[in-house]
């Protein structure tokens, strides 16, 4: 017999003892096999832990089909992990790394906040952050992503200061906010076991391959939920980030409020952030295209809250900045308050074909043919 918390049972794990009600009645006999549902209703009435017994052979095949690592899936050995994460000038790079990232100015630049705001939300993303990275064991699994792929590590970093704001925006309170920091900074830690010519092939994957790179969710919830510093609710973004709301995801097929919302923050984040950057296959995608795909997400890859934080967070073209629109013309953004991310008011000051005319505003918000192309790089 084993005590697990509720929040750590899988369908298939069998009862050692009966759960009673509060009316003292028999809810569930000893050797009842856990559903889902049942997972759901014990959650639902509060019960922290239960007695598990031994599963049934049904039930093991079903839990070891889920967290499967098939030996021709280029899983990278254990041994070499171990000195990725034993190399102390590794490790020192990557703590300085992310203090870097932290302290820059350019990274808060998508940030929808007011500058008080965003001094307030810097020194508590700061906090946790360097609170997170305080864990030995922590600070080598990011050690170990930075090794496996520098994309790797500066998209972990993107990620957890966008589900850090997010996080922020939907309530979240301080030991979550700190939960969500670990979850977010790792959450992409079982790439780092796969091996890194999968991972840097500048070609779309097989089907095969895809397979093998989508193992990630499971081999990174074995890290992580290995490790004693670090939270479940973290664990599972690892496990979780890629499920999505009408049931699509990997790695279970979770729909709707089954996915926690940290996994969801997290996902949302990582989608957002990689449909940004290069991959090694493909080109960035433009602000607009990002930002009408996130658009769309709601109640479909994510639930309507999570996506409204996200918007309500997210600043793509901040006032001051020059951009390119898709006419041609130059423009200097305006303003952005109270609008979509993508559709901020604009200041035309060059035209297509060159001539500087008296600067006029256009609402790019009422005018769907017109978008900011890309922006052009800040001088100095």
């Amino acid at each position: 017999m084993r005590l697990v918390s509720v929040g750590e049972l899988h369908p298939g794990d069998v009862l050692d003892r009966p759960i009673y009600g509060k009316n003292g009645l028999v809810m569930l006999e000893a050797g009842t096999e856990l559903t889902a549902q049942y997972i759901d209703r014990l959650q639902l009435l509060g019960f922290q832990a239960v007695a598990l017994g031994k599963r049934g052979a049904a039930a093991e095949a079903l839990l070891a089909s889920r967290m499967r690592v098939r030996p021709d899936e280029q899983v990278r050995a254990q041994a070499e992990i171990d000195l990725l994460r034993s190399d102390p000038a590794q490790l020192q790079e990557t703590h300085h790394s992310l203090i870097r990232f932290i302290e820059s100015d350019e990274s808060y630049g998508k940030l929808a906040l007011s500058s008080a705001e965003l001094a307030s939300f810097r020194r508590g993303y700061r906090d946790r952050l360097l609170s997170a990275v305080g864990e030995r064991a922590v600070a080598e699994e990011l050690s170990v992503l930075r090794q496996t792929d520098q994309t790797l590590f500066d998209h972990a970093l993107q990620v957890s200061l966008m589900s850090g704001l997010i996080g922020a925006e939907s309530g979240l309170d301080s030991n979550e906010q700190y939960e969500l920091a670990v979850g977010s900074l790792l959450f992409d830690v079982g790439m780092s076991r796969i091996s890194p010519e999968l991972l840097q092939a500048r070609r779309r994957l097989t089907d095969a391959e895809m397979e093998a790179v989508k193992q990630h969710t499971t081999l990174g919830y074995r890290v992580l939920g290995g490790m004693r510093e670090i939270p479940d609710s973290a664990a599972k973004c690892a496990l979780l980030h890629h499920e999505r709301y009408r049931g699509a995801g990997y790695p279970y097929g979770l729909r709707q409020d089954k996915i926690p919302d940290m996994a969801q923050i997290v996902g949302i984040a990582d989608v957002f952030d990689a449909l940004l950057s290069p991959r090694h296959y493909r080109d960035p995608y433009p602000p607009y295209e990002a930002m009408e795909y996130m658009f769309a997400a709601g109640n479909y890859e994510f639930g309507i809250g999570v996506v409204r934080s996200f918007l309500k967070s997210i600043s793509l073209f901040p006032t001051g900045l020059a951009v390119i629109l898709n006419s041609g013309q130059t423009a200097i953004v305006q303003d952005t308050e109270g609008r979509p991310a993508h559709k901020p008011v604009v200041l035309i000051v060059r035209e297509a074909n060159g001539r500087v005319p008296s600067p006029y505003a256009i609402d790019l918000n009422e005018n769907p043919r017109v978008y900011v192309s890309r922006a052009l790089p800040l001088k100095g």
